[in-house]
């Protein structure tokens, strides 16, 4: 069973004609998952206390968001902005968010909503994000018992506003496959990016080549992300869910399969049921192959919901993905044992 949470109002939310970042993306999905053969349940998402946006962010970020409201279109970046319902739905993103953690501890939830948010960070609207969903959320959860969050980003790009926000947490982990910075936005990532103070060593990047397919990506997760995650012990796992990674993406530079999706889903749901009885938030972040997208969640989805329903293949990885797994380890054995 999936519980997905989600509020019409994101279809109204448009950064303007020919935006990738589009309404269509609810609807393809949506419209996928409806179809899937799991069982699912569909919530209206609530709207936010405010107090809870600035739990992780700064005051002047959500005045700004919330004035936007007023100008009718308003552009934050060249490829950031907001017309008169952007702040609306960006309130009931961050709800419905808040909603999926909590819902997690019943069963896999879904926030199925835009704005994306992993790009926002304590003070900056960027990269299509306004409010950082999973962060707020991680930060709800904190203040409601949650002792240790691990956070699981899959995207093609770095989530650099969730980095920024919990660099130095040592009580939620940030771990992140993501394409080579050096080459795609955001420009961050790297994996001597390692967390600040006490969170040193909970923050885990994965620079991941360009064109990286299924078998690459899925041994840097056993090898690194697996490890890691269980020696961690979290409460709960929160995944920020882009399926840009997609071959052919517009704004990816990735190479992953529909069937990848599925092995990425089965593996984090393995994780959840060995680490903290199935309790898994997902959270909507980007994605632009409008003809995958909807077969790849499905298989997202199917994964981690039932993961024992499918086995491990044998993975052949390149030399460039064993170069890049082998830095990661060599900066990270300082931290995590048996890497």
């Amino acid at each position: 069973m999936l519980d997905i949470f989600y509020h019409g109002n994101s279809l109204l939310h448009s950064m303007g004609h020919g935006h990738l970042e589009s309404p269509d993306r609810i609807k393809i999905i949506e419209q996928a998952l409806r179809q899937a053969p799991f069982k699912k349940n569909f919530h209206q998402a609530q709207t936010v206390n405010p107090n809870d946006i600035l739990r992780v962010h700064d005051r002047s970020l959500h005045t700004l968001v919330k004035a936007s409201q007023a100008r009718g279109r308003h552009m934050f970046t060249p490829d950031t902005i907001a017309n008169q319902y952007t702040y609306q739905a960006a309130l009931t993103a961050a709800g419905g968010s808040i909603q999926t953690g909590l819902n997690a501890k019943v069963r896999p939830s879904f926030a199925m909503v835009r704005p994306p948010g992993h790009h926002a960070t304590h003070s900056t609207v960027m990269g299509f994000c306004f409010y950082n969903n999973i962060a707020i959320t991680a930060g709800y959860l904190r203040q409601h018992n949650y002792k240790r969050i691990a956070i699981i980003d899959v995207d093609n790009h770095h989530g650099n506003g969730t980095q920024d926000i919990f660099a130095p947490s040592a009580d939620i982990l940030y771990a992140s496959l993501h394409a080579d910075p050096s080459i795609t936005f955001p420009g961050t990532g790297y994996a001597t990016e390692v967390g600040l103070g006490e969170g040193e060593g909970t923050t885990v990047n994965i620079p991941l080549p360009g064109g990286t397919g299924d078998d690459d990506y899925l041994f840097a997760f056993d090898t690194i992300i697996s490890p890691v995650v269980k020696q961690f012990k979290p409460e709960i796992i929160l995944v920020s869910y882009g399926v840009d990674g997609l071959i052919g993406d517009p704004y990816g530079s990735l190479g992953l399969s529909v069937d990848g999706f599925r092995a990425i889903g089965t593996r984090i749901g393995m994780l959840g049921k060995l680490l903290c009885d199935h309790r898994i938030g997902v959270f909507l972040e980007g994605g632009y192959n409008y003809d995958m997208m909807g077969e790849a969640t499905v298989n997202f989805f199917s994964g981690l919901l039932f993961p024992e329903n499918y086995e491990k293949t044998m993975l052949s990885p390149g030399n460039e993905i064993q170069r890049v797994v082998f830095n990661v380890r060599s900066i990270h054995r300082n931290y995590w044992y048996g890497l």
